[in-house]
């Protein structure tokens, strides 16, 4: 992943757009931005409109924030590309995670 836009709004909601691939390499970013406001934010949207691929564990964090957020709020997935919305059916998180 070659960069995250983050933006706030408000202080219950925050949206994060990954850039890039997120994989091993660039998922411990994506955590880092995410948890540092995870506990105070009760919507979490994540574009996944400029992901070209995600590996097992971005999988695995998206599973994380999902967690954490669901008894105080939602996570949405939004703006999927068809190849990447391919690897969540592989695994079957297209039934898990909230894709819009």
């Amino acid at each position: 992943m070659s960069s995250i836009e983050k933006k706030k709004f408000g202080t219950s909601e925050l949206f994060v757009k990954p850039i890039g691939r997120i994989d091993v390499t660039s998922t411990p970013e994506l955590e880092k931005e995410v948890n540092s406001e995870i506990e105070s934010i009760s919507y979490l949207t994540i574009d996944m409109s400029e992901v070209d691929y995600i590996s097992s564990v971005g999988l695995r964090a998206l599973l994380s924030f999902q967690k954490q957020i669901a008894s105080k709020g939602e996570m949405k997935i939004v703006n999927i590309k068809p190849e990447v919305l391919e690897i969540f059916k592989m695994v079957g998180f297209d039934k898990v995670l909230n894709i819009v």
